[in-house]
């Protein structure tokens, strides 16, 4: 036992506390005829966590499962990619996520901020991005504000809400409004802490 615990204080010792931190890239899948992801080989699939400091970063990768033509004015609708819910609110009264859907015209994966403030939904395209590129994204809480990061491009939009103390629940991949996925949607996820 005293041999044990010998090599396993020095594992730790040797070890950076980053790498025990470190978060593998997650698959997001949406399944055809569903609206909700779950994470695929997930002891918690459906991800239940909260923010954990002001400031959410992301990879975010899509393969060619993102790719859809819905042959309707639903095309433009905008699926919800990651995010929180701001302050003790539900999501659909204050929260920061962005979203995406596929560009038909361009081949693309367009990329929103995408906030309800006070329960007004705002939204605005701040990138694209090809299918198998990966890109950084972050949300951080900025007093009045969310500050969102896309590649080199920043937006800021103001908060519905404040609060010194709160529960911030994560918000994960999810299609549509009113269509839900037409296939199997598989979105690639890497959190960093």
């Amino acid at each position: 036992m005293k041999k044990l615990l010998t090599i396993l204080s020095l594992t730790l010792l040797l070890t950076n506390c980053a790498e025990l931190y470190e978060i593998d890239e997650a698959v997001y899948l949406i399944k055809a005829g569903e609206h909700d992801s779950q994470i695929e080989n997930s002891l918690n699939p459906k991800g239940l966590r909260t923010l954990k400091s002001e400031t959410m970063s992301l990879t975010v990768r899509f393969d060619e499962t993102a790719m859809y033509n819905l042959g309707n004015r639903n095309q433009g609708d905008i699926n919800k990619l990651f995010g929180f819910a701001d302050c003790n609110s539900l999501h659909h009264e204050n929260s920061a996520r962005f979203g995406w859907n596929f560009n038909i015209e361009t081949n693309e994966v367009d990329i929103y901020t995408y906030v309800y403030q006070s329960s007004d939904r705002l939204f605005k395209k701040i990138g694209s991005m090809e299918i198998g590129e990966s890109a950084d994204l972050s949300i951080s809480l900025d007093g009045d504000e969310y500050v969102f990061w896309f590649k080199d491009e920043q937006q800021t939009v103001k908060r519905g809400t404040q609060c010194n103390l709160g529960v911030y629940y994560l918000l994960y991949p999810y299609f549509g409004g009113d269509e839900t996925a037409p296939h199997d949607i598989r979105i690639y996820i890497k959190e960093h802490l």
